[in-house]
């Protein structure tokens, strides 16, 4: 899974197939050195690669999204590609 937030209007965000189904879902993505990047309950604005309004290096982000509901956790990665 990746996306590649260059501002050209194609596959600038991350997006999340489904999610609005699940509107108290907790998304956590972390760089590899397991610091947040992105944190959202819900998710009404995908993440579009930055932090802290900086855009985040090329590289490989771990997720873990919690749907609530009593459904298994997800968990697995997403690359930023620019």
């Amino acid at each position: 899974m990746h996306f590649s937030p260059n501002k050209d209007g194609i596959n600038d965000v991350w997006q999340l197939v489904a999610i609005e189904a699940y509107p108290d879902a907790e998304i956590n993505v972390f760089n590899r050195y397991g610091q947040a990047v992105f944190t959202s309950h819900g998710y009404g604005k995908p993440w579009d690669g930055t932090y802290n309004g900086n855009s985040l290096p090329v590289g490989t982000y771990y997720y873990v999204i919690n749907l609530k509901f009593g459904l298994p956790i997800l968990k697995g990665w997403v690359a930023i590609l620019r």
